[in-house]
């Protein structure tokens, strides 16, 4: 080959690579929380009387996910304990306190996956190791995937919801319980959580 006719193929690669669309480069399959827009919301029974709500205020995350590959996914969830809040001060105050989250003792709540499960277009499980109060047990989220869109910035974003079910028990949280009377407070912990991931360049 010619030295001209080489350097005619050389510039003709770089054109074309200069003008491979931007969406046809590898793409960062990590995301963080859109800020404001990862919640997690909780209700437990007060004694047959009525249910108790409440939330988390402080949390972080981060997701590795590809929509072509949903079973690797991985999720990490990071809870402050002290940041719960259910609208009454004095109530707050006792729950974050020694006889339940102990929040002084175990600053955080976190939550590890070890396991994606696809169960249908937009469903699927999320099994991992939930740490809490110094105990840690396994977990499953049953997950919907919402919707992928754009922000008006022009990052990619996308919706996740779930739920779970926690006996409070198995991480030795027993005060005013069926194992420690009077129950004022009921056993099973139900989970709302609600998150907007952003991907990362």
């Amino acid at each position: 080959m010619s030295l001209g006719l080489r350097s005619m193929l050389v510039a003709a690669v770089a054109v074309a690579l200069h003008f491979v669309p931007v969406g046809a480069h590898a793409q960062s399959n990590r995301w963080l929380p859109y800020e404001g827009h990862l919640t997690v919301h909780f209700t437990i029974d007060h004694g047959g009387m009525s249910p108790t709500r409440g939330s988390f205020r402080e949390l972080s995350g981060e997701l590795i996910f590809d929509e072509s590959k949903p079973e690797a996914s991985e999720l990490s969830i990071r809870i402050e304990s002290a940041s719960l809040d259910t609208g009454h001060a004095y109530r707050d105050n006792f729950v974050r306190g020694p006889q339940f989250l102990d929040a002084v003792k175990h600053r955080f709540i976190t939550f590890k996956s070890t396991k994606v499960t696809k169960t249908g277009d937009k469903t699927g499980t999320v099994t991992g190791d939930l740490t809490m109060h110094g105990v840690t047990k396994p977990v499953t989220l049953n997950v919907t995937f919402n919707k992928a869109s754009k922000r008006p910035s022009g990052e990619d974003y996308i919706g996740f919801s779930a739920t779970a079910s926690l006996n409070r028990l198995d991480w030795d949280i027993t005060a005013f319980s069926s194992k420690s009377p009077p129950a004022l407070t009921g056993d099973v912990v139900e989970m709302v959580i609600s998150a907007e991931f952003v991907r990362q360049k």
